[in-house]
């Protein structure tokens, strides 16, 4: 339950809105609609140019569904140990 359920609206439209993804990229953080500014020429020259370059994300690789799940069980047992924090 959320005591403004529309100011949560209003805020996730603007985290997704061109000022808030360029907002992310500022942070240096890959925002999910990149393609698309990139595309239609919305992102500020200075950001770009402190973006790693494009090759740098040739070489990234992300684990399927089945390694993740794999990964889970270990992750779970072992994060409260090595994090040294107890998220349970």
């Amino acid at each position: 339950y959320a005591p403004h359920p529309n100011a949560a609206k209003l805020w996730m439209e603007y985290l997704y809105s061109d000022e808030g993804q360029i907002g992310w990229l500022k942070g240096y953080c890959h925002p999910i609609r990149f393609n698309d500014l990139a595309k239609n020429g919305k992102i500020p020259a200075d950001v770009l140019a402190k973006l790693p370059p494009a090759e740098s994300y040739a070489s990234a690789a992300f684990p399927s569904l089945d390694e993740q799940a794999k990964a889970k069980e270990a992750i779970s047992k072992n994060w409260d140990a090595t994090v040294g924090a107890n998220v349970k």
